[in-house]
């Protein structure tokens, strides 16, 4: 059976993880608009500001993802998704309380994370077959007269960033010694859709791949 994963966007947000995941599941995404309204009391009020997609379908999904930043739109999904993980994606503060959601979510059998970026989110049990994919990034290189000649993808953000991480190292053929912040680097370039700013959530991003850069060249015989 294929596993789906509903995708609830805004804005700009959303579309780039719907076209990556969708090489791998069947993906069902909904974007609500940019502006929202500050509060948002029921399920049918949520649907009736979807812009594009479907609501019910993306509530069916065995995997839900978030990116609204809505407090109240956080809620009504825990309260009404029929997905076995929830992921509420986005900055802290704007996401909803963590108790109040996951205290909701738990007692319909949802579990719930709420990351503020994709990159930070690691494996849970029972959903291997998404997490082997997505989440913390993981690169794999392949080194010649000390460039990288080759980086392979074994775990991309959401987003898509780590592939794009990966083509431009190898584009580049980066010297080994540059390979980890050159990472950090050219995350921030790709469309990462991460807060921006002196403490936005894209330093973050940018720290978890240049951790993955290294992570990889320590696996390297001799580096």
């Amino acid at each position: 059976m294929e596993m789906r994963v509903g995708i609830l966007g805004r804005g700009a947000h959303g579309y780039q993880s719907a076209k990556e995941m969708s090489r791998h599941f069947e993906v069902n995404l909904a974007v609500l608009p940019e502006n929202l309204p500050e509060v948002i009391e029921t399920i049918e009020e949520l649907q009736s500001l979807v812009e594009s997609g479907n609501l019910r379908n993306v509530l069916r999904s065995n995997i839900l993802i978030c990116y609204a930043s809505h407090p109240d739109v956080s809620l009504l999904l825990a309260e009404n998704c029929s997905s076995e993980l929830l992921i509420i994606t986005g900055e802290r503060g704007k996401t909803g309380s963590a108790k109040q959601i996951g205290r909701v979510a738990e007692k319909r059998g949802v579990k719930v994370l709420m990351p503020e970026i994709c990159c930070v989110v690691r494996s849970v049990e029972g959903f291997e077959w998404f997490f082997e994919r997505y989440g913390k990034p993981e690169f794999e290189f392949s080194i010649r007269e000390g460039r990288i000649e080759k980086a392979e993808v074994r775990r991309c953000a959401f987003c898509g960033a780590t592939k794009f991480v990966a083509r431009k190292l190898a584009e580049e053929r980066a010297r080994v010694e540059d390979a980890p912040r050159l990472a950090g680097l050219y995350t921030q370039l790709y469309p990462c859709l991460a807060t921006r700013g002196i403490e936005g959530g894209i330093h973050l991003a940018a720290e978890m791949h240049r951790m993955a850069a290294e992570r990889a060249l320590k696996k390297l015989r001799g580096f």
